[in-house]
Parts: structure tokens; sequence; C-alpha cells
């Protein structure tokens, strides 16, 4: 029995400039050498994971989109995306609101993974409330959520697809029977965390979801993963 531990990346594992300390790269080497599964659960599209890759010296089972895209190195392990009328008909629906949208959608091999609206008039406070007006619209259609710091911008993957079924059938086809630990910092990390056998979030994120998980650690800034690797390895986690 092992652990299998699906992390996200901005604000979760990854530093604000996109960066990660000496420690927490050690941490990811030692855990993958002690048989601990770190898989990579992230709402960045696959252009921006080379850089994360050369950062933290880990290149693992990624989830990428939300779960629209699962890669193992170049290999395509399972990827769906959103039907070009359904991209159509977002555009639609949302632009009869009363907000000027400006929209973009995240293509990949000709597939759809994921339609950003941003919605640049209005501040980051006021996310959680178009969210959820924007789930009452296209909820039936796609699997809206958000996830950025300093702007609003929802974010639109295919329907009934988060990071959590995707890291599910993962862990199913190669580490089946593994604890599962989820460690996120925004709404489109909440799926993920309720899948978790443990739910994990860090002091600098979203405020609600410090009160659905069992342990909260330090931000990227102060190595809360590596923290976190080191607890399982030392067999320490959990102990108070």
């Amino acid at each position: 029995m092992g652990y299998l531990v699906a992390t996200d990346l901005d604000g979760t594992l990854l530093r604000g400039d996109f960066t990660v300390s000496e420690r927490t790269r050690r941490a990811l080497r030692d855990a993958t050498d002690a048989g601990i599964e770190v898989v990579y659960a992230t709402g960045r599209p696959p252009r921006w994971l080379p850089e994360v890759y050369e950062a933290t010296g880990h290149r693992p089972i990624t989830i990428c989109a939300n779960g629209a895209l699962t890669l193992r190195g170049d290999e395509v392990l399972d990827v769906v995306a959103i039907p070009a009328p359904v991209v159509q008909q977002l555009y639609d629906l949302l632009s009869a609101y009363d907000v000027e949208f400006v929209f973009h959608a995240e293509e990949w091999n000709g597939h759809v993974l994921k339609v950003l609206a941003g919605a640049p008039d209005l501040g980051q406070e006021d996310a959680d409330s178009l969210l959820e007006r924007v789930r009452s619209t296209v909820g039936h259609l796609v699997e809206p959520t958000h996830s950025a710091t300093g702007r609003l911008l929802i974010e639109m993957g295919p329907v009934g697809i988060t990071k959590a079924n995707a890291v599910e059938k993962v862990r199913e086809q190669f580490f089946p029977g593994y604890t599962r630990i989820a460690v996120g910092d925004m709404p489109n990390d909440l799926a993920l965390l309720e899948w978790a056998d443990i739910a994990v979030t860090v002091e600098t994120g979203h405020p609600w979801l410090k009160t659905l998980t069992e342990r909260v650690l330090p931000g990227p800034d102060d190595d809360g993963l590596a923290i976190l690797l080191e607890d399982l390895m030392g067999g320490t986690f959990g102990v108070t």
C-alpha cells in the first residue's frame, strides 16, 4: 500500500514567480525514490508544462486543463474535448450577460480543452458570485470553475470532467489501492479535495477550502508541499 499525492501547481506547488525551492525539488525527488507517487493536477494547458518540469525537476503523470487531458511524458493517456457547437453555445449564452466577457478557447491538437471567459471590468472579489451565475446558465453544457488570482477568469471544461475523475482513472490504472492525498488551493481543486482520502490545502489558498480539509500547509513560498512529502517519508504525517 502506498501514497498517491495529486497536487495542484500554481499557488500550491509553484511560487508566484513559477519557481520552487531546492528543498521542494529535493522532496519531489526523494519521495519518488521512496515509492510515493506524485502526480500534477493543474488547470494549465499542456503548452505551459515544460517550464514546470524544468522548475521542479519532476515530470510525472500530469492532468492538464482541469482534467480534460492526461499525459505521461509525451503519451496521451486520456483526452476529452468540448464539442465545437457547445463552444458557440457558450459564447451566445454568456454574451447575453450584463458582463463584458473576453473569450478564449484553449485548443490542443484540434481539441478544445477548455473555454476561458475573462471579465476585466470586475474584480477578483466578484469571482465566486459570477461563477455561480455562470454555473446556473451553462452548467449543463460545461464544467465551470475558477482558479486565477489577481484577475477574474471563469474556466469551463467538458461537462462532468474534473481533476478528480481524471486522477481517479490514473489511480485505477497504475496505482490501485494507494491512499489518495490531494493538495490544492482554489475552487478548481474542490472536486479533487472531495475525492481524496486525505485532503490538504495551503494557508495562501481560497479561504473556504480550509474548512474542508484535514490539514493546512504553509504556502509554496514556505515549502508546504515539501513539508507534506517529508512527513510522509518520515512517517510523521498526521502526528501531533
